[in-house]
Formats: C-alpha cells, sequence, structure tokens
C-alpha cells in the first residue's frame, strides 16, 4: 500500500486539460491557470508520459513566480499504471473518469479527483449518494468533477453540465464544474454553481487544437467570476 500525501482541491481554481503542445502548456501556465490537465486515456488528446513531462518543464519556464499543480486523467488504469506514469511525467493530481473501485485511493501516490458523468435521467440524491460513497472512502478523493453527460465518451465533449444539479452539490462537496464551459459562459457558470475549480478543454480550442487566446480569455473570464463571488 503507498501513502499519498494529504492536501485540498485548490479553491477558486482554474484548469486548462487537454494539452499536448509546449506552446499551449506556456501559454495556459502565463495565463495564469491553476491546474495544467493531461489526458493519458485513449482519446483524441491522449498523450504520453515524455510529451506530457516537455509541456509541463515548457510551463514551469514561463511560471517560474506562479506555481501551478499538474493532473493526469486516466479511465479504469490501475494504481501501478497512474504511479509510473505520475513518476515520469511529473503529476501532482490523478483525475478518474471511470470505474474505478473506491478503494483505489490507498494504493496511489497522489491526491484523486473523481469526475462524474450524470445522465440526463440521474436524481441529484442519487449523485449525492455516489459521492458520499466515496468521500467515505479510506483514501477519498479531494474533489468531484462534475461533467456533462455522453453515452461512449469520458469527458471533453463540450457537452454542458448540468449546473443546477451541480449547484446544489457544490452546497455539501467541493465540486469542480466541466462540460460545455468558454470564455464567454464561465462567469455566469461560476455565479450560478459556486464551484471550488472550473474545468476546460473544447471550449479553449480552434478546429480541434488548443487556441492561445481562447485560453487567454478563459482564465481571464473565470477570474472575474471567482472575483465577483464571496468567499
Amino acid at each position: 500500500m503507498t501513502e499519498q500525501p494529504r492536501t485540498t482541491f485548490p479553491r477558486r481554481s482554474v484548469k486548462i486539460c487537454g494539452l499536448r503542445e509546449p506552446v499551449h502548456a506556456r501559454a495556459a501556465a502565463a495565463a495564469g491557470a491553476d491546474l495544467l490537465g493531461f489526458v493519458f486515456a485513449p482519446s483524441k488528446r491522449q498523450v504520453n508520459k515524455a510529451t506530457a513531462h516537455a509541456c509541463i518543464e515548457a510551463a514551469r519556464e514561463v511560471a517560474r513566480d506562479t506555481p501551478f499543480l499538474v493532473i493526469g486523467v486516466f479511465v479504469n488504469a490501475t494504481a501501478a499504471e497512474m504511479n509510473g506514469v505520475a513518476d515520469v511525467a511529473g503529476l501532482d493530481l490523478l483525475q478518474l473518469h471511470g470505474n474505478e473501485d473506491a478503494a483505489l485511493g490507498a494504493h496511489v501516490k497522489f491526491p484523486l479527483v473523481s469526475a462524474l458523468h450524470p445522465a440526463p435521467d440521474t436524481s441529484l440524491a442519487g449523485v449525492d449518494a455516489t459521492i458520499a460513497a466515496q468521500a467515505n472512502a479510506g483514501c477519498p478523493p479531494i474533489a468531484f468533477l462534475i461533467d456533462g453527460y455522453h453515452p461512449t465518451q469520458a469527458g471533453g465533449q463540450g457537452i454542458r453540465a448540468d449546473w443546477g444539479m451541480a449547484s446544489e452539490l457544490a452546497r455539501r462537496w467541493p465540486i469542480v464544474l466541466a462540460g460545455g464551459l468558454n470564455a464567454e459562459n464561465v462567469e455566469e457558470a461560476i455565479r450560478t454553481v459556486g464551484p471550488v475549480g472550473v474545468d476546460v478543454s473544447s471550449g479553449v480550442e480552434t478546429d480541434g487544437r488548443k487556441d492561445v487566446a481562447k485560453i487567454v480569455a478563459f482564465v481571464e473570464a473565470a477570474r472575474r467570476g471567482f472575483d465577483r463571488i464571496p468567499d
């Protein structure tokens, strides 16, 4: 059993996910993103350990005085696989989008974020119960990401999450809001939901590739949103 460090999810955080190129990782860090996300699960945004490490090193070159966290996205990977990737790439957090066992947290080195993609017919009580069960595990997630629902994909599809449900959940749990966010709607999303953080991928892309201008605009808009809600 591996003992992982204990921490809390950074409040009022902005995450740029699905990074694949050093130029975009640098742009996210320079814009002041709190978390840089890299997808290691099968996906059109999937990267390997070496690519992620190169992006992270490039980002650190421009953000020496504004530290950020690095989060790896996985789907049904084993603890050994995630620990190995995290060590080589230089991850700080692990984000799980699959059907991982609640006991997995006791076997990884790094804190977990658990992603949920509630189907349209899922009740608030049902999602709340799922989160409560995970929160009561031996090594619980430090945050719960609410994403839009897709029947076959685990995220990054630009499908808007249920803000009403997310708002109710955010009253009890540390909720990160994802799904369909962009620079035009993230301020409203933050005011409506009150999350501890926001997460974007497709919303800062043009023709399937990260867009520096959209990254900067999203971070700026999210900052305005967080600045306008009380502590």
